[in-house]
């Protein structure tokens, strides 16, 4: 990824003091609309039992109603900040923002439409499609497949040749002795999509030798298709859960002011090396006397180095436990976060490794570390 491009999508990521930051109103709202679906949908499913209904009909219309409710204040409240803000066609162009829409009017629509109120209730099912915008996976899986588009449609071809050439000979192999099965390609297709599949439902199976030989052959091709499937997207979503931890990591060492002189391609090699950790208030970090395994840089928050005599405050942008790793391995001081932290780590082996491979940083390291001893 060319350095520009990736500063580029780092400085449109979410963070905090950004224009895109997640505030209160939305880490309220994600597990309201959770509870909330998951009741609806819930309540909806189980009335659709006989018994249920007739025993629960009220309280399930008035769950409804009070989702359909809920929905409405969430949809106002997502609304004005883009109205305010003037994006309200961009606003308007987002997936969910339809989903919102929806699932606002799905069932007054219904019964607008002139459903009964157990058939409207059953459009509202369309609710769980609410959470999957609170799930990453989804929208890492919608990329998934358009980055591996070409293997995956050739995969398909491949399917469909399989899938045609086990029904024709299936025909060529079954048909004169099971014409109800396999008297024609379109009926033998069934029975080569369940042999594909694996499935093997019973209700067509082959009784001549070469019959069961083509079974078995379409079996195995089967599990190889839906292998090479599985693989592409599991290799595809490794890769994109690997890329978006690294852009995250990128962001949060673009910040620690250590880093802002020595170019991006150090910052990449950083960033690959880097670990988040938070840690609460009063959470210690490391203890004086132990092994030094690794140094950290603090991203947001502060922490307190006790020392044997004296304690120092140290704040966003500050590094420690170097000296550590680049003395005797023994912890000289024992840190404790003072407030909520966020910290990238960066373990032994991979500073030595960034020591022979990016000396500037280690320059770096070591004088801002001289800088703060003699400063006291």
């Amino acid at each position: 990824m060319p350095c520009v491009a990736m500063r580029s999508t780092v400085c449109s990521m979410p963070g905090r003091g950004g224009a895109m930051r997640v505030d209160a109103v939305d880490l309220l709202l994600h597990p309201v609309d959770v509870v909330i679906v998951g009741i609806a949908v819930t309540a909806i499913a189980v009335g659709t039992d006989a018994r249920v209904a007739a025993a629960l009909a009220g309280p399930i219309t008035a769950i409804v109603w009070l989702a359909v409710f809920v929905f409405v204040a969430e949809l106002a409240i997502k609304a004005s900040r883009p109205l305010r803000a003037g994006q309200a066609m961009r606003w308007l162009a987002t997936p969910e923002c339809w989903v919102d829409i929806v699932s606002v009017l799905v069932v007054p629509g219904a019964l607008l439409a002139g459903a009964s109120m157990e058939t409207a209730q059953l459009f509202a099912l369309i609710w769980v499609l609410r959470l999957a915008r609170h799930t990453v996976g989804f929208a890492l899986l919608g990329r998934v497949v358009r980055n591996a588009a070409e293997p995956l449609v050739s995969v398909a071809v491949f399917f469909v040749i399989v899938l045609i050439a086990a029904a024709t000979l299936a025909y060529l192999a079954e048909g004169e002795g099971q014409p109800e099965q396999f008297g024609s390609i379109p009926r033998a297709l069934w029975w080569a999509i369940v042999t594909l599949s694996t499935t093997g439902y019973g209700d067509a199976t082959p009784v001549t030798l070469a019959g069961r030989m083509l079974a078995g052959t379409t079996m195995v091709c089967g599990i190889g298709v839906f292998a090479l499937w599985a693989g592409i997207v599991a290799s595809g979503f490794g890769e994109e859960l690997r890329r978006r931890d690294f852009l995250r990591t990128w962001a949060l060492v673009a910040r620690v002011p250590l880093f802002r002189g020595v170019g991006a391609d150090a910052i990449a090699a950083v960033a690959h090396c880097l670990r988040r950790r938070d840690v609460m208030t009063g959470q210690v970090v490391m203890r004086r006397g132990q092994p030094g395994e690794a140094m950290y840089f603090i991203v947001d928050g502060a922490v307190e180095v006790r020392l044997a005599a004296t304690t120092l405050p140290l704040g966003a942008g500050a590094f420690f436990g170097e000296m550590a790793l680049m003395g005797d391995g023994t912890r000289t001081a024992t840190v404790v976060a003072s407030e909520p932290t966020t910290l990238l780590e960066l373990d032994v082996a991979d500073f030595r490794r960034l020591g022979v491979e990016r000396p500037e940083l280690m320059a770096a390291i070591a004088a801002e570390a001289a800088r703060r001893k003699d400063s006291g």
